[in-house]
């Protein structure tokens, strides 16, 4: 008997904009970057452990293309994110 997990879509948009609003946060409030860095690789995790069901069918090159835009992107996101902060923090 093969158990299928679940994929929780709307969950893990949520959590992952929870990281890029904390990546925000730490902008706006002038964080210091470590803790920008600590909000990335949590967020790094986070989508790795979440799409493990996806990646382990996934070998060789492709596995490796699949991860490095994803975590290309969510590093553009988070990045992103911490300037708008910045940006806001200097308007507010």
């Amino acid at each position: 008997m093969v158990v299928r997990r679940h994929y929780y879509s709307f969950a893990n948009a949520v959590t992952e904009l929870c990281f890029a609003l904390a990546a925000f946060a730490c902008g706006l409030f002038d964080a210091p970057v470590w803790l920008t860095a600590l909000a990335a690789i949590s967020m790094l995790a986070y989508w790795t452990v979440t799409r493990n069901s996806v990646l382990n069918r996934l070998r060789g090159a492709t596995w490796a293309t699949v991860m490095t835009l994803g975590f290309v992107t969510i590093i553009s996101i988070q990045v992103g994110s911490y300037w708008l902060g910045l940006v806001a923090g200097e308007i507010i």
